[in-house]
């Protein structure tokens, strides 16, 4: 039983490939240009390309879609690449599972479960909302595993990470891109790894959203004040206002697109992940304090 994991190059893709090799399983790694865990089959393919996704899914019993593109480029490029995945999942008639975010339900009240009506606002919210409700109609059986912002090893370009833990890990003030004093729910990212997992080898998945568990919700004061405890030093973060941060995406590609998740960051923002230990147990979390340690100890790893 091979798995085939699209983007396992980084983040979420490149954790799911590593625990799998991990457990012992045949897992095929599909990158644009490698980088992927030892043990896994490494396998090249460019997944705008319908031919090349196919070819490198067959034999799949489990297709697990982590790659992602940036902002700038979602509109453009997402549609044909989940057009692609699907298309390679039906020609293995295999299971496909999308390493998903939680924007398709635009603003919304805390905490919010799977059940929480899709009201989404803006472009990309839509653009997310609708590309799931595309691959749920698919003829292949579909899982949406939707996560909250998560940090962790290999987590490149995560808020948490860039904002808070990177710069404690070098020594420097952390920040946030607006209000401390609102809960949020941040997940570990090998603790979202193994849930997708999870959702992969059980049907009774299949067919719809699920929302992957993640540690206590903690304000994002209480969370970096615990990054700052890890770390041995006292964290006095500050907050960038909205406008900095809508004067910073003329310069900074990566903020742009931001502006329409200024709700996430804030109004209180709390996943309710309840369904998912109703239905598959209880997923052993990973506490925030050993999260932090093991991410900041990677950053530090990368500094060196």
């Amino acid at each position: 039983m091979t798995v085939v994991v699209l983007g396992a190059g980084r983040g979420i893709g490149h954790e799911i490939t590593r625990q799998l090799v991990a457990d012992g399983r045949e897992v095929r790694a599909v990158t644009r240009s490698g980088g992927v865990p030892e043990g896994a089959e490494d396998v090249r393919a460019d997944l705008m390309d319908r031919e090349s996704a196919v070819k490198a899914a067959r034999g799949a019993t489990v297709v697990h879609l982590a790659a992602n593109v940036p902002y700038t480029s979602w509109a453009e490029m997402l549609p044909t690449m989940f057009d692609n995945a699907v298309a390679a999942a039906e020609s293995a008639g295999a299971k496909l599972v999308l390493a998903d975010n939680l924007y398709s339900y635009g603003p919304v009240p805390a905490p919010f479960d799977e059940n929480t009506p899709e009201r989404p606002a803006g472009a990309k919210e839509k653009l997310r909302s609708a590309l799931g409700k595309r691959l749920l109609s698919a003829s292949v059986p579909v899982v949406l595993a939707r996560s909250s912002d998560y940090y962790g090893p290999g987590g490149v370009g995560s808020l948490p990470g860039e904002l808070v833990l990177k710069p404690l890990a070098a020594g420097r003030q952390p920040f946030w891109f607006g209000p401390l004093d609102v809960p949020h729910t941040f997940a570990y990212l090998s603790d979202t790894a193994r849930a997708q997992i999870v959702l992969g080898d059980d049907p009774r998945a299949d067919g719809r959203v699920w929302h992957t568990p993640a540690a206590e919700t903690l304000t994002v004061r209480e969370f970096i004040a615990l990054a700052g405890k890890v770390v041995g030093k006292t964290a006095k973060p500050f907050a960038l206002p909205h406008a900095t941060v809508q004067v910073m995406a003329l310069f900074d590609k990566r903020v742009r697109g931001m502006g329409e998740l200024a709700h996430q960051r804030t109004k209180p923002w709390v996943v309710d992940h309840t369904a998912y230990e109703t239905t598959f147990g209880p997923l052993p979390v990973t506490p925030h304090e050993e999260a932090i340690a093991k991410t900041v100890e990677w950053y530090r790893g990368r500094q060196a």
